[in-house]
């Protein structure tokens, strides 16, 4: 007699007595399985497991066209955020402080002209002046 090790339908695992030649049977059924599951696993790879691995499907309802354009853009973003970051030390403190009010804080101009008490047109003037002198430190950056 020899005895073999099932797994209840609650997945518990028992052992039963059972004569050498059902035994024999049972290990040789058990070993094709797993031939069987080893082959298929060598042969065949899952979905999942290609894209864990890091590899992307085509989409074809992907706009190429689009993504080549947001790509292009955001690369113009990236230099010209890195260029206002040299051309801001070269403002006056104003300067910075009066972009920093209308990018930053999102202040209006008219707001600004009330907080420091200066006309609108004053405020004006002072972002004409900001833009020039911005556009001619851009070109030499």
């Amino acid at each position: 007699m020899a005895k073999i090790y099932l797994e209840n339908a609650s997945g518990k695992k028992i052992s039963v007595e059972v004569s050498e030649e059902i035994a024999m049977q049972y290990r040789d059924s058990l070993q094709e399985e797993w031939r069987s599951n080893a082959y298929e696993s060598y042969y065949t790879t899952s979905l999942d497991k290609i894209t864990d691995a890091g590899h992307d499907f085509v989409d074809e309802n992907a706009d190429i066209e689009k993504i080549l354009i947001e790509r292009e853009e955001q690369a113009a973003r990236s230099v010209l955020i890195r260029k206002m970051r040299a051309a801001l030390p070269k403002l006056t403190d104003i300067q910075r402080k009066t972009i920093h009010k209308i990018f930053v804080s999102n202040m209006s101009q008219a707001e600004i002209a009330k907080e420091e008490g200066v006309s609108d047109q004053a405020i004006s003037d002072r972002m004409e002046h900001l833009y020039a002198r911005l556009r001619k430190i851009l070109k030499k950056i």
